[in-house]
């Protein structure tokens, strides 16, 4: 049976870094022979290479937002070179497409993502944006490109405003406040219909880390009622399972 790999263009010390990182059946990251593949079980269903790389660069650009979310990575620091096509462990088409590498600086993803052999934050994040469409929005919000203002209102937005987010626990309403009043005063070229500068406007780097930090609470709240759920369906069907 035919099956297929994304060789993976990048700098080699990100690639070392992250690849620990992803090494679940949905995404799988590592060193074959001299070079970087990414695998996943997605590439299966795929009727061709050329499908094989569509589906292959919507993988990756999710990857990029969770490394732009957690690392401060951005600019997309990977690309696929080629695709490789397998019949069991032996290579029999490739399939190259451009490429250029890109210099990037980020996060360490060993102390940032926590990798353990089941799996890391980047791979539960995928996995649950895989079915939870509030998350794949989330992600597309944070991008794989820094953070401008318009994006920092739309994520402060998408959180439901400050008194929402101060309700949930992820900021302050003041701090909340004052880096949308910012986000938006910028948004509209310092030039809003309504509003004025925060007296004590926060930097688009501080904002940026507000706006990362704050998402990633949420997808960790998420994460975490995801599995709640996955234990009481666990038990329920346990308990069916005892009773016939």
């Amino acid at each position: 049976m035919l099956h297929y790999a994304a060789v993976l263009n990048g700098q080699k010390n990100v690639l070392e870094d992250i690849s620990p990182c992803f090494n679940t059946a949905l995404s799988t990251i590592r060193r074959r022979e001299d070079e970087w593949i990414m695998e996943s079980s997605n590439f299966e269903r795929c009727q061709s290479v050329e499908e094989v790389y569509t589906v292959a660069n919507a993988l990756l650009l999710q990857i990029h937002q969770v490394l732009a979310l957690y690392l401060v990575l951005t600019s997309a620091p990977l690309s696929i070179s080629s695709i490789m096509v397998f019949n069991g462990d032996i290579l029999v088409r490739r399939r190259i497409w451009a490429f250029s590498e890109p210099i990037n600086v980020y996060r360490s993803a060993m102390k940032t993502l926590h990798p353990s052999p089941s799996g890391s934050v980047a791979t539960a994040v995928l996995s649950l944006a895989a079915s939870d469409p509030a998350v794949r929005e989330a992600l597309s919000l944070a991008g794989n490109e820094a953070l401008t203002w318009p994006r920092i209102y739309d994520i402060i937005e998408f959180l439901r405003g400050s008194s929402s987010i101060a309700k949930s626990g992820l900021a302050s309403k003041t701090k909340t406040g004052a880096v949308k009043q910012t986000a938006n005063y910028y948004r509209h070229l310092c030039n809003p219909k309504d509003d004025k500068p925060s007296p004590k406007p926060p930097t688009l780097r501080a904002a940026s880390l507000f706006a990362t930090d704050i998402l990633q609470q949420w997808i960790a709240r998420k994460q975490l009622l995801a599995t709640i759920e996955h234990l009481i369906v666990r038990r329920s069907r346990a308990g069916t399972a005892k009773v016939a």
